[in-house]
């Protein structure tokens, strides 16, 4: 089995120029063996000739390994503690520019918008958000959701952020799609948008190597202006921040040392 998959991750990043070296293996490959499973191939080399001949197939293996579970405002509690964080610093800074990194179908980038079009004037903040998956961009930029997504958010937060479309669907308002430019991006390979004042990298890098996870930090370290701040995920708290030039302000939010 591991020979098998030393094999079928070189050609994977040869298919996809996605480098799974850089992942969890136990994760990366419970979710390849659903995968398998799903579509009744029997082993890791019957897969990567499905998916050598198959783009389709392909398609929906690199959306199964990059999937992000997300909806909006997620963990509400850390959303209040990370306002209060920004508060002091729009103080100290304006314009403020934000980073939304691995932003999946754009819960993210939209919660933070609408936090943000209620604190300050709208040119006094820029919000760039990106992600591997062009089909997650694709979704993000269209901005269409499930009741689901919805579910931290009360009657009137959704009156005001959507509007309702065909299907019991919502869409989120233009003037706040427009807040928003995603781009792709590959937090590993790829250079780092400069000059950055907030990072929010939540729930993305929890898949990555232990190696992986510190070159990501040092980057959005360097990419911080001093003072700036780091929101991670719940199971993404950073052991020595010192290490990274970073300062714990709160349990999920980092400040980069002056």
């Amino acid at each position: 089995m591991i020979a098998d998959y030393r094999e079928f991750a070189q050609e994977f990043r040869i298919l996809t120029e996605i480098d799974l070296s850089f992942y969890n293996q136990p994760q990366i490959l419970r979710r390849l063996t659903a995968f398998r499973q799903k579509h009744r191939l029997d082993s890791l080399p019957d897969l990567l000739a499905a998916l050598k001949s198959d783009p389709s197939l392909l398609k929906e293996c690199l959306d199964r390994l990059t999937i992000n579970v997300t909806e909006f405002f997620r963990d509400r509690d850390y959303w209040q503690v990370f306002k209060d964080s920004v508060t002091p610093l729009a103080k100290q800074k304006l314009p403020l520019r934000f980073w939304s990194a691995g932003c999946a179908s754009g819960e993210e980038p939209y919660s933070l918008a609408f936090m943000l079009i209620n604190m300050l004037p709208r040119t006094c903040w820029e919000i760039v958000a990106s992600d591997l998956s062009n089909r997650a961009l694709t979704a993000a930029r269209a901005g269409i959701y499930l009741e689901k997504a919805l579910k931290n958010l009360n009657p009137a937060e959704i009156a005001l952020i959507f509007d309702p479309v065909e299907g019991e669907m919502y869409q989120v308002k233009n003037r706040l799609r427009q807040c928003v430019t995603f781009f792709q991006h590959n937090l590993l390979f790829d250079p780092y948008p400069p000059n950055l004042d907030v990072v929010l990298c939540r729930n993305v890098i929890i898949y990555f190597t232990e190696k992986a996870k510190k070159e990501v930090f040092a980057k959005i370290s360097q990419a911080l202006n001093p003072g700036g701040l780091l929101f991670v995920g719940g199971s993404e708290q950073i052991i020595t921040p010192e290490a990274f030039g970073l300062e714990r302000e709160d349990i999920y939010i980092y400040r980069k040392a002056n």
